[in-house]
Formats: C-alpha cells, sequence, structure tokens
C-alpha cells in the first residue's frame, strides 16, 4: 500500500528533471504528470487520498499552472500566486482535509538525551513541489549546468552547514552525536525526495524568486525577497518553538543566498539536504530533551 504509493510519487520528483529542457519530446517532459496521475489513483484506491482532496488537487494544480501560462494577463498571475501560496501553506502545513499520511517512524528516540521524533509520507506536501517545480520553475538538464551549480554552490554550502551546526550547539539545540539509525536509508529518502524538495521548491522557487522579480526596482529588492522567504520559512518550523525558528530562519537565508547566486533550485535543495543530513548523522536529532 504505502510502498507502491509513494515510490510512484518519487518517481514522479525524481522524472522531473527528465524533462527539464523544453526542447525534450513532449512524452519525458509530462512524464511526472504520468507518474503523479498513478500514485495519485494508488492513494485513492489505498485511502491515503480521500475525494475530498481531490478539490484541494486540483486547485493548486490549477493555481500552478495557471500562473505558468505565458499569454497569462498581469491580474491573472497575481491572483494564481497568491492562491498558490495559500494553498501551498494549506497542504505543507496539514491543514486542508482528505489526505491520511501514513506514519512510519513512530516516536523513535535515535539517542537516550533527544526528543522522540516521528516522520510521515506527506502526498499533500509533495504535491505543492511537484506543481512549483513541474510548471513554475526550470531545472537543470545538462551535467555541465550541474557541474557548474556545484562549483558555485559547494564552498558555500559548506560554510552555511558550520555556522548553522555551530548556531546550534551554543544554543543548546543540539549536541554531538554521531550515530547511524536503522531508519536512515528511509529518512535519507524521504528528506531529499519529499521534504527538502518541496520546501525549497516553494520558499525559495517561488516566493523568493517572485518577490525578487517583482521588486527588481526597489533598492535592495531581491534581499527584501531573501529575508521574506527566509522569516517565511523560520515561521513554517514554529512548532518547534522559538530557538528552531530562529535557527530555520538562518539556515532559510543560506539557501537562499546560495539559490540567489546560482539561480538553480537544485543548489537550494541539495544544501538543505545537506545540513540536514549533517544534522541527522552527526548531532542530537531532531533535538536536545529539554
Amino acid at each position: 500500500m504505502v510502498i507502491s504509493t509513494f515510490t510512484l510519487l518519487a518517481l514522479a520528483v525524481g522524472s522531473l528533471w527528465l524533462g527539464g529542457d523544453d526542447r525534450a519530446p513532449a512524452l519525458r517532459r509530462n512524464l511526472w504528470l504520468l507518474f503523479l496521475g498513478a500514485a495519485l489513483a494508488a492513494a485513492l484506491f489505498f485511502g491515503i487520498v480521500r475525494p475530498v482532496g481531490l478539490v484541494s488537487i486540483a486547485a493548486v494544480a490549477a493555481a500552478a499552472y495557471g500562473f505558468s501560462r505565458p499569454s497569462a494577463a498581469g491580474w491573472q498571475k497575481l491572483a494564481a500566486g497568491v492562491a498558490l501560496v495559500a494553498l501551498a501553506a494549506g497542504l505543507m502545513l496539514h491543514r486542508l482535509p482528505g489526505f491520511n499520511n501514513p506514519r512510519v517512524i513512530d516516536a523513535v528516540r535515535f539517542t537516550a538525551d533527544a526528543i522522540p521524533f516521528t516522520l510521515y509520507l506527506n502526498f499533500d506536501k509533495v504535491l505543492v513541489g511537484l506543481f512549483v517545480l513541474g510548471w513554475c520553475h526550470a531545472r537543470i538538464s545538462r551535467s555541465a549546468e550541474w557541474r557548474a551549480m556545484l562549483a558555485v554552490a559547494a564552498p558555500r554550502s559548506a560554510g552555511l552547514l558550520a555556522l548553522i551546526l555551530m548556531l546550534s550547539v551554543a544554543a543548546g539545540y543540539v549536541r554531538f552525536a554521531p550515530k547511524l539509525p536503522a531508519e536512515t536509508w528511509l529518512w535519507l529518502g524521504v528528506n531529499l525526495g519529499f521534504t527538502c524538495m518541496a520546501e525549497e521548491a516553494i520558499f525559495r522557487g517561488f516566493v523568493q524568486k517572485q518577490l525578487a522579480q517583482a521588486w527588481q526596482r526597489v533598492a535592495g529588492g531581491r534581499w527584501l525577497a531573501l529575508g521574506m522567504a527566509a522569516g517565511l520559512f523560520g515561521l513554517a518550523h514554529a512548532a518547534g518553538g522559538p530557538t528552531y525558528v530562529a535557527l530555520a530562519a538562518v539556515a532559510g537565508a543560506g539557501y537562499g543566498w546560495i539559490y540567489q547566486k546560482t539561480s538553480r533550485i537544485e543548489a537550494s535543495i541539495l544544501t538543505h539536504f545537506a545540513l540536514n543530513t549533517v544534522h541527522f548523522l552527526c548531532f542530537t536529532y531532531p533535538a536536545l530533551q529539554r
């Protein structure tokens, strides 16, 4: 049930990069939609998505597609963009009905002094990333582009990782605690393919990108856009408490800076994933028990 549905969803995510080139054949460009359709059919059959959830899915798809249309008038793009952000918030915060996201890790303590960790496979959250990246943002399609992006992003990512982890230790949020839990491979796959992809798609690939374009004539507009997206990213982690919000906001600013330097969503996704992975494997995860 869970394996088949989320394998198809993971294939939808991965196939986004098979069709990143606009000159690719139509089937390859839209392969992600075929996999998404199959994943949705399986999710409906197994009860992971209920029929009422189709309303939210259709609405976010319509908003993303409407925003992406080159022929859309300014007011149409604005309305579609506002609707997309509002629907994305509802889906990513699991406030919209119709989704039974399965729990695959249940209150596990990875170290004795860590708070319990629970992991869900969030079908609703992944939808946001798929529609934003599938219709509203370019993806890397050539190996030379990957090499150029990594050359710019890698040293900046390393510096950001060191900064955030030092701040986390100094704040008493985590301590050095290397480990290799049995759940590692599951966590890695879900974090990269679902969590980081979806969060970077909306916060950097849509919010920061669109605000930077809207404020391009404003002095410091691109930095205002970066700060706005980082602040919203921090607030999205409010369930973790004020320290986590502050750390997430600083990390979000770092992801936004790397995205700004590369103009590649892949750079912020991989940086986000790298930080989360080092946190998971080498430090208290998700945080020290208070």
